[in-house]
């Protein structure tokens, strides 16, 4: 595959998120892969266990469905280029992690910030540790994964690290002028790669892409199939 049509092909501005006519996900019965070692182009960073968060996985899961169509876009690279996955199914222990501390560093940098504000602050980009069968959180079904572009096995820049909650993190951020040539290629890559693949962006992260859950149902017209998955419940007892 020649990646230089997609570098200079810009990503399109983001769209208004209207989920009005998403209608609740209809389980499709699609099994979750075990994908940390299934691949050799496809490696998983385990980025949150690293991180020290101690709800997070050592291993990642995602439905075949997405897991099919990451191969293929894996598959479709270069020779020396690969895929480095940061994150997958996510259950809502390490999700009300995640939450509790973006919610601190936010205060630390404003002391100041309402309940109401905090809350709106946080909306683009963490979501909610909440168990809602009806909408469910993109990684509490195995649809969403959080991924970057490697070349002999180094992450490209993109002009973020991962989980950077600023608006920098927005896909579309380097199509503005002036903004760094080669970040906006290594970004323009990426994202129509997965799109080729099948695989639709979260425009406030750069990172994240989904098939089948809501957020591609929104974007595709198409009802979602992937629903909570049950292994991702707090704990009970």
């Amino acid at each position: 595959m020649e990646l230089s049509q997609w570098a200079h092909n810009p990503i399109p501005p983001a769209e208004e998120e209207d989920y009005s006519g998403v209608l609740p996900p209809e389980e499709c019965g699609e099994p979750l892969l075990d994908v940390t070692e299934r691949h050799p182009r496809i490696r998983f960073d385990a980025s949150y266990r690293r991180q020290g968060y101690r709800q997070a996985w050592d291993r990642c899961y995602l439905r075949q469905g997405l897991w099919s169509r990451l191969v293929r876009a894996a598959e479709a690279l270069p020779q020396g280029y690969s895929l480095l996955i940061f994150d997958g199914l996510r259950p809502l222990a390490l999700q009300k992690e995640i939450y509790d501390r973006f919610a601190r560093q936010l205060l630390e940098r404003q002391p100041d910030l309402t309940p109401q504000a905090l809350a709106a602050a946080m909306d683009d980009f963490v979501a909610l540790p909440v168990k809602r069968p009806r909408r469910p959180a993109p990684h509490t079904t195995g649809g969403a994964v959080d991924l970057t572009l490697c070349r002999d096995g180094a992450p490209l820049d993109m002009g973020t690290g991962f989980d950077d909650f600023t608006s920098r993190a927005h896909t579309d951020w380097f199509e503005r002028p002036g903004a760094d040539e080669a970040v906006r290629q290594n970004r323009r890559i990426l994202y129509h790669l997965m799109a080729w693949a099948g695989l639709r962006n979260y425009s406030p992260e750069w990172w994240h892409y989904a098939y089948g859950e809501r957020m591609w149902a929104r974007i595709t017209g198409r009802p979602p199939m992937y629903g909570f998955c049950p292994c991702c419940d707090f704990p009970h007892g």
